[in-house]
C-alpha cells in the first residue's frame, strides 16, 4: 500500500532554489517545469515502494538519485517524508 508523501520546509525550499537557478540559466521555464515532473514522480514512486532508494548512515533515511539531483527521504510509520533535494 502506498505511504502519504510529506516534502519538508527545507525540501520545498530546495526544489525552488531549483527551479529559480535553471529559469535564470536557461531564460526559460521549460526545463524546471521537467524537473518538476521528475520530482513528483519520483515521490508517487517512492511511495509505493519506498525502500527503493540506498541506505544511508542515518536510521529509515534514504536516497534516491533523479536526473543529477538527489533526493533524500525518511521511511515513518506512516508516511515518507522528503528532506532534501
Amino acid at each position: 500500500m502506498a505511504k502519504r508523501v510529506k516534502w519538508t520546509t527545507r525540501s520545498l525550499h530546495d526544489r525552488v532554489d531549483i527551479y529559480r537557478y535553471w529559469l535564470e540559466r536557461n531564460k526559460a521555464d521549460r526545463y524546471s517545469e521537467k524537473l518538476e515532473e521528475l520530482f513528483e514522480k519520483s515521490a508517487e514512486l517512492i511511495s509505493s515502494f519506498p525502500k527503493i532508494g540506498t541506505p544511508t548512515d542515518y536510521r529509515n533515511v534514504y536516497l534516491k538519485v533523479v536526473k543529477d539531483y538527489e533526493i533524500f527521504y525518511r521511511i515513518e510509520s506512516d508516511e515518507i517524508q522528503i528532506l532534501r533535494v
